[in-house]
């Protein structure tokens, strides 16, 4: 399914996944939260951006442990919002509802991720979770799941090329803005 996107996008045209969508995005953010967060906490990783408030780094990495998971959901129904207010107009194979696009979101943001969570493990655990590697390595994947969106917005609801484009660029920077705010 993750491996050929395209099976993936024919399917959401014709079957509701969103149960599926919003299971896989709910294992994505709590997993992160229970290991690589986790791991942060105990390796006392650098933090990839300074901590605001002047809150002390150990109590605000502890504190994401617990919020991250509905930190995550909170982003992935946010870009979900957007992507529906800005692309419903464009539909023109598939209606777009605001369910059908948070499970094109889901699945588009998962796939991608799984490697990352085996990689960050690594990393933290070698001692290379700082900002130098973890920065540009969570940006390529969010590049890669940004492209999956483009392709399915233009596959399952056929919003032109050019629109899909500017909604998955728009999402993958909304994403990154709001992981960013929070997420240390």
């Amino acid at each position: 399914m993750f491996l050929r996107p395209s099976g993936l996008y024919t399917r959401l045209r014709g079957h509701d996944l969103f149960f599926w969508a919003f299971f896989l995005q709910f294992f994505r953010w709590q997993t992160t939260a229970l290991t690589t967060l986790v791991a942060l906490y105990q390796e006392n990783s650098p933090m990839l951006l300074p901590v605001p408030f002047g809150i002390d780094p150990q109590s605000y990495r502890y504190f994401e442990i617990y919020a991250y998971g509905p930190y995550g959901m909170l982003i992935i129904t946010l870009m979900a919002l957007a992507v529906w207010w800005y692309g419903k107009d464009f539909a023109i194979t598939l209606p777009m509802t605001l369910k059908r696009t948070w499970t094109l979101l889901g699945f588009c943001f998962f796939g991608p991720w799984l490697p990352s969570l085996l990689i960050d493990s690594f990393l933290v655990k070698l001692g290379w979770g700082g900002p130098e590697i973890i920065i540009p390595w969570h940006t390529s994947i969010v590049a890669i799941e940004t492209l999956l969106l483009i392709v399915g917005l233009n596959t399952v609801f056929g919003i032109p090329f050019k629109r899909s484009i500017q909604l998955g660029v728009g999402a993958g920077f909304l994403f990154l803005f709001l992981a960013g705010a929070v997420i240390r």
